[in-house]
């Protein structure tokens, strides 16, 4: 089923349900996954802020104000500090760094001209949660945009060229979430998708590709989720969630360096 719910909720009430997310942190070791998650980076920061301009505008027209810096020792710092912190907690207001609310804000712009007429991110929905079951096991998607023959994912990125962001890809797991976005939707709607990323660079001039993997890219990454699944179920049964093999393993030398001396 398709839910309008907020992120938060989505996060808190269906924690239980498996995310892309959460198959990627699998794959890595079973240990990780339950491990407590990190701290949100500036890294991530920056990106969500990227999302809900670009996807969300007049969501973050309303609740996003830039904040210039101040001296919170002085009198008129605090004073300022104190007003800003009033307004979020009445009204929900994010104040962000100048410098940072001005990236992001002109990132938005630079997708919107570069996309134009194409259609992209046009007739659909952001932001939607979908929940499903596969293999027995709670699974659950929220598309950056869903359209009746698209999913797309935007990506903040240093370097949107198809050399770079087909290295990030595999690097991230990028396929295996296009793979599982795609199923998952079609559980919930009975609609098979097509699956876009539009990659954008993170500092000006914010350049944009958009970038469609092809059927090996999606069976890949189908494989790699299933294979995740797979050892979840079997984790869970034994409520043993292991960290990395132990015995020693052998460094060869990589094939990029074989022919290099």
């Amino acid at each position: 089923m398709w839910k309008e719910i907020p992120n938060s909720e989505y996060h808190s009430e269906y924690s239980t349900y498996l995310s892309s997310s959460d198959l990627r942190r699998i794959l890595r070791s079973p240990a990780h996954w339950r491990s407590p998650k990190p701290p949100t980076s500036k890294a991530q920061e920056f990106g969500t802020l990227a999302h809900e301009a670009v996807l969300e505008p007049d969501m973050f027209a309303a609740r996003c104000r830039p904040s210039s810096k101040v001296d919170r020792r002085t009198t008129e710092g605090k004073a300022i500090a104190a007003w800003q912190a009033s307004h979020e907690e009445k009204f929900g207001i994010k104040f962000i760094d100048e410098t940072l609310y001005n990236q992001v804000t002109e990132l938005a712009e630079s997708v919107r001209t570069s996309l134009g007429t194409s259609g992209i991110l046009t007739g659909g929905v952001a932001e939607r949660s979908g929940f499903a079951e596969i293999d027995g096991v709670s699974v659950r998607i929220r598309p950056d945009y869903l359209t009746d023959e698209y999913i797309i994912d935007l990506k903040t990125t240093f370097d949107s060229r198809i050399e770079s962001f087909q290295r990030s890809i595999f690097q991230y797991g990028y396929d295996l979430q296009s793979s599982f976005y795609c199923d998952v939707a079609e559980l919930v709607d009975g609609k098979r998708r097509k699956f876009l990323w539009v990659a954008v660079e993170s500092e000006a001039p914010y350049g944009v590709s958009v970038y469609e993997p092809d059927e090996a890219v999606i069976e890949r990454g189908r494989k790699l989720y299933r294979q995740a699944l797979k050892t979840y179920v079997e984790c869970a049964s034994l409520d043993y969630w292991p960290s990395y093999p132990t015995a020693t393993q052998t460094i060869k030398l990589p094939r990029y360096l074989e022919n290099n001396g």
